[in-house]
Formats: structure tokens, C-alpha cells, sequence
């Protein structure tokens, strides 16, 4: 009888320890989450300034088209590898206004860097290809997720065979950025989830990697 009991207190002793050591590790869990939104909350202010002024310099500078081309895909890479860390947060509930605020920075971003590519491709004759990737943030449509997931997927591919060719650009079309809404109207970019290729060519069904690749590549031709 003594020994039931004292295998009942032991058993309740690890049980609260355990559940004291689980609420611990999420307290700092979420601290550290949190720290790290308001982080990057603070890092989109700094990149919206870098990217207006890095605008200003390309513009009233004439900087060399090399240097500004370079320029424009070191900075489409640094917001797309930073709003991939954002993904690990979206399933949580907690930081709601917050993370939603930091993604429509983000978005913003894209739309400078989409609006200065549009420029820089008048005045520069390169050879690369501007993708814009329009899609709905924070979906409850099954069917629209799976299309999305798709749709990441295959230009994720792309751009990795393609590093120095393509320029990715994803943004959330539902973001209610006014000057998004507007290039939406200017191109009829309405239906969502689609590809975007070179203010030209748009996307909206299921593609093969090749059939992309191919629709990317081949220059003029309107394709949905």
C-alpha cells in the first residue's frame, strides 16, 4: 500500500514537472517566434527604405544597366528567402495583425521591385525574364491551395534551373495595396492563382514544367 502510494506521488511529481518544463520551453518558444516577427517586422521597414532609394540612385544616377540588373535580382532574392522564413509562422493564430501587416510589406516590396523591372526593361535590353507569381493569401479554398502548392512547386524548379534568367516575383494578389490593384486592372491579372511572364504572357492552368519552361522562353505569345 505504501509503496502504490509512493509510485502515485512520484508519478504525479514527474507529471507536473513535465508538464512545468513543456510550459517553459513554449513560453520561450513563442518569445523567441515573437521577437523574431518584430524583427522582421523592423527589417521590412529598413528594406522598403533601401529599395525607394535604390530606385532613386538607378533613376537619377543612370546607373550601368549590368550594375542595376544585378542589383534588382540580389534584392527579388533577399525578400523571397526572407518571406519563406514567414511560412514556418502562418499556421499560428497568435500572430495575427502582425504577420499579416508583415506580409503586405513584403508584397509591397515585390510591387516596387516588379514596377522598377518594368522600367529598367525599357531602358535596358537584357536577356531575362520577369515571372510574376499572383496569389491568394491565406486561402480556406482547397482546391485554390493545391493549385497554389502546384504552382509554387514548379516555379521554385524553375527558378533553380534558371537562376540568372528568371526573375521571380510572387505576390499576394489580396493584399489591398492600391498600387498592386492598380498594375492588377492595368494587365486584367484578375483571376488568381496565375503566372505573369514579362507583361505579356499569362498563365492560369495546370502546366508541365516543360510547357513552362517553353511558354517562359518563347518570346510574344499569349498564353492561357
Amino acid at each position: 500500500m505504501v509503496n502504490s502510494k509512493n509510485a502515485f506521488w512520484q508519478a504525479l511529481v514527474f507529471t507536473i514537472l513535465v508538464f512545468g518544463i513543456g510550459l517553459v520551453f513554449g513560453f520561450f518558444l513563442e518569445t523567441s517566434r515573437s521577437e523574431s516577427i518584430q524583427n522582421n517586422l523592423m527589417n521590412s521597414e529598413i528594406n522598403l527604405l533601401d529599395n525607394q532609394i535604390r530606385n532613386k540612385i538607378i533613376d537619377d544616377l543612370n546607373v550601368h544597366c549590368d550594375l542595376a540588373v544585378k542589383s534588382s535580382f540580389d534584392f527579388a532574392d533577399e525578400i523571397y528567402s526572407e518571406a519563406i522564413l514567414l511560412e514556418k509562422y502562418d499556421s499560428s493564430d497568435k500572430f495575427g495583425d502582425s504577420l499579416i501587416l508583415l506580409h503586405k510589406r513584403y508584397d509591397l516590396l515585390r510591387t516596387l521591385l516588379w514596377i522598377e523591372n518594368i522600367k529598367l526593361k525599357e531602358r535596358c535590353n537584357f536577356d531575362f525574364h520577369t515571372v510574376i507569381y499572383l496569389y491568394e493569401y491565406k486561402t480556406k479554398d482547397i482546391e485554390l491551395k493545391s493549385k497554389q502548392k502546384f504552382y509554387s512547386r514548379i516555379l521554385t524548379d524553375l527558378k533553380n534551373k534558371y537562376p540568372e534568367k528568371i526573375l521571380l516575383i510572387p505576390i499576394s494578389a489580396n493584399s489591398n495595396l492600391e498600387s498592386l490593384e492598380l498594375l492588377i486592372s492595368k494587365y486584367e491579372l484578375f483571376e488568381t492563382p496565375n503566372i505573369f511572364v514579362d507583361e505579356e504572357k499569362m498563365i492560369t492552368s495546370i502546366v508541365t514544367f516543360n510547357e513552362l519552361e517553353n511558354i517562359v522562353f518563347e518570346a510574344n505569345k499569349q498564353y492561357k
